[in-house]
């Protein structure tokens, strides 16, 4: 009570945190713009490419019936953007979960687009679910690019892809690694953590920032690369409405946006998960 006999209220920090969170985010977008400057374009460039390829047309020579897979591949454009957003924002973690959901759809896209049987498979499911686990899926592009089942170059392939998605759902579960990165890298204070909302704009975590937009531009160009075959282009890609240019222009510029980031030190790392454990390289 006051000296005017009025009740006091007790006021905390997180009385206007919500709004706060406006400004911050304001903020953090100036500076991750800054740090993912080059990722810009290969993300421009494979979106544009992605909302070409459904629209290209081949005189009918298309192998299969592109119609189930421009269902999850319409979930991949979303993704994309949700993820650039998300990572923009300053929110690795949550832009790493999405990435882990496109890196499904990428996957079960490409898949749709190999063969009538896989298309008969989906229809088939009781559960209207994707038919085929992560792995079994990482296994049939890996085939699909040519490489003999029980190969040394198969296994190691397959192994690679899935390391990729494995490495997302370190983040996306919350791994004791993701999760220490997170106080450490986004906090405001110089010593412990503050539990709340922040976005991330510290450089010891743009090298997870680079991490997980090179693994969802990668799974994006895959699954475009991909319809645009299954319509009928074996050979070479078409340029009709620049879709050709626009797709290595993405293909070149992502790779050297994560070249400077190829050997840095990750934070996060699958060196001690089931899988790494399970599915060793193949010397």
């Amino acid at each position: 009570m006051n000296l005017n006999g009025e009740d006091e209220i007790e006021r905390c920090a997180a009385d206007g945190a919500w709004a706060r969170l406006n400004q911050l985010e304001d903020i953090a977008e100036t500076t991750v713009i800054k740090q993912l400057r080059a990722f810009q374009a290969p993300f421009r460039d494979a979106y544009e490419a992605g909302v070409i390829v459904p629209v290209l047309r081949n005189k009918g020579r298309a192998t299969v019936d592109v119609r189930p897979a421009a269902l999850f591949f319409k979930r991949v454009l979303n993704d994309l953007r949700g993820v650039w957003l998300l990572l923009t924002a300053g929110y690795t973690s949550q832009a790493a979960s999405v990435a882990a959901s496109l890196f499904e759809s990428a996957l079960a896209t490409t898949c749709l687009l190999q063969s009538d049987d896989n298309i008969a498979d989906f229809h088939a499911d009781p559960h209207g679910e994707i038919p085929w686990s992560i792995t079994k899926m990482a296994k049939m592009v890996v085939q699909g690019e040519g490489k003999k089942p029980h190969t040394k170059e198969f296994e190691n392939s397959w192994r690679a892809l899935y390391a990729h998605y494995s490495w997302l759902c370190q983040i996306k579960h919350s791994s004791r690694g993701s999760v220490m990165h997170d106080t450490t890298a986004s906090t405001l204070v110089e010593k412990g953590y503050v539990v709340m909302a922040l976005p991330n704009v510290r450089e010891e975590d743009v090298p997870v920032k680079s991490m997980v937009a090179i693994i969802s531009l990668q799974r994006m160009l895959e699954c475009t690369e991909a319809f645009a075959h299954a319509l009928g282009f074996l050979e070479t890609l078409p340029n009709d409405f620049r879709f050709a240019e626009r797709f290595q222009a993405a293909r070149d510029s992502s790779w050297r946006a994560f070249e400077p980031h190829l050997k840095a030190l990750q934070p996060i790392s699958i060196g001690k998960s089931r899988f790494a454990k399970k599915n060793p390289p193949i010397e």
